[in-house]
């Protein structure tokens, strides 16, 4: 089989981004794994690319999660290609109704209201998103799967569940390789679920190349270890921020120097979200616990 990756374009209407790595397999089937951010600069990118390098005929669209920019192009290559779309049951419901990508926001709206975020301006950034969301058309159909064995001539992809960045995160094994989304980066990635994302990044070092979501592909273990030690990190940065009592507003600042006056509006919603996770973690940890509307940590180092 050969493996063939390809980055598709942050849209510029979003503002600036990183590209998404998504990778052609082509065997006696021709396999895409993710498809990057819909838009009209992107489809004419996908089909120019796909044809230059004679796969345009896509078989199936394996994602590795939930996330518009991984699958937003899926539903324009299903109705010219006829391929099938598959993700995992966790993350279907992405599909079903791409406003349930809005999910993440939703669960720290409350958080960042009461911790000192402007509810006006939240709910603009909201708005923004909606009708990004709005423009972007839908699958006709999809597959889900708890385990995916999908043969091709000469092997097999496998999927591997990966949760922490989204429940329904995967890898997508081959051979010693993994394609695994944005379970792990070259530097930072957005995290959901803390606990479950440090044992999703050790299931990924038993791999010899990690082939990534975003930026430098593919990574392995030593990067890995960079990666587990930069989360280490931002968790006693936020230990020493908020040793005095914090709100989530002045921690968020304290971590990231974001305002809401960053002009991409994801950049302004997305750092609320990873001190959010954070903040549970070491509270599940009994490090941190909230008195109101302040996080006061108990201690200056894990």
């Amino acid at each position: 089989m050969i493996v063939m990756p390809i980055t598709v374009p942050f849209p510029k209407d979003w503002g600036h981004g990183d590209g998404t790595n998504a990778y052609i397999i082509k065997g006696d089937k021709t396999i895409l794994i993710d498809s990057g951010l819909d838009g009209p600069d992107n489809r004419e990118y996908i089909k120019r690319t796909l044809r230059r390098l004679d796969a345009w005929r896509v078989d199936a669209i394996l994602l590795t999660h939930g996330h518009l920019d991984h699958f937003g192009l899926g539903a324009y290559l299903q109705r010219e290609t006829g391929a099938k779309i598959m993700i995992h049951e966790e993350d279907a419901p992405a599909l079903k109704d791409y406003r349930n990508v809005m999910s993440w926001f939703d669960e720290v709206y409350e958080l960042a209201v009461e911790g000192g975020f402007d509810e006006q301006d939240l709910r603009a950034v909201k708005m923004q998103l909606s009708m990004v969301i709005d423009m972007m058309s839908k699958p006709d159909n999809y597959g889900t799967f708890s385990e995916l064995d999908l043969k091709m001539g000469g092997g097999a992809l496998r999927s591997m569940h990966l949760p922490g960045h989204t429940p329904g995160s995967v890898g997508y094994i081959l051979g010693d390789s993994i394609f695994s989304g944005d379970v792990a980066l070259d530097g930072p990635t957005n995290v959901g679920e803390l606990r479950q994302e440090l044992a999703s990044i050790q299931r990924l070092k038993t791999f010899k190349h990690v082939y990534t979501g975003h930026r430098r592909s593919p990574i392995n273990a030593k990067d890995l270890e960079a990666l587990e030690a930069h989360i280490a990190s931002r968790l006693e940065q936020v230990l020493r921020i908020t040793k005095q009592g914090r709100t989530l507003k002045e921690i968020v600042s304290g971590v990231y120097g974001v305002t809401m006056v960053e002009t991409n509006f994801m950049k302004k919603v997305i750092p609320i979200r990873q001190v959010v996770s954070y903040l549970r973690y070491l509270e599940d940890e009994g490090h941190i616990t909230k008195r109101g509307a302040r996080w006061v940590s108990f201690k200056d180092h894990l």
